[in-house]
């Protein structure tokens, strides 16, 4: 191979090279950036809560809370209430009132009824 040839070769290279990088920074990199925006604003929105909820369901007594409870503690509305639940990995029980209660499925598996018979205090 020339010197020609060799130069050219690696000025096509390089240039390819120079354009793919910036298409891949151009796309990739204002994502990557957003996402970790919206990473750090969940956890300064919402981690106290998390930790909050975690808190309460790790309790020894009750193992179940009522969702009116855990919604009351936290300050949140019903369904941002059920997703910080499901993030901490609680899972939704009916209690024998028929409301809705919560646990952490460590401690209340899926191995064990979605109603409860006894009446857990809360």
């Amino acid at each position: 191979m020339s010197e020609l040839e060799a130069a050219l070769l690696g000025g096509f290279i390089g240039g390819a090279l120079g354009v793919v990088s910036t298409l891949v920074a151009s796309y990739f990199g204002p994502r990557w950036l957003e996402q970790w925006r919206a990473d750090i604003k969940e956890e300064h929105d919402y981690g106290p809560r998390k930790r909050l909820l975690k808190q309460m369901l790790a309790e020894p007594n009750p193992q179940i809370r009522s969702l009116e409870r855990l919604r009351h503690v936290t300050g949140t509305a019903d369904e941002e209430c059920r997703r910080l639940l499901i993030e901490v990995g609680a899972r939704g029980v009916k209690m024998r009132d028929g409301a809705e209660g919560w646990a952490l499925i460590d401690r209340y598996g899926f191995e064990r009824p979605p109603e409860v018979d006894e009446d857990p205090a809360d």
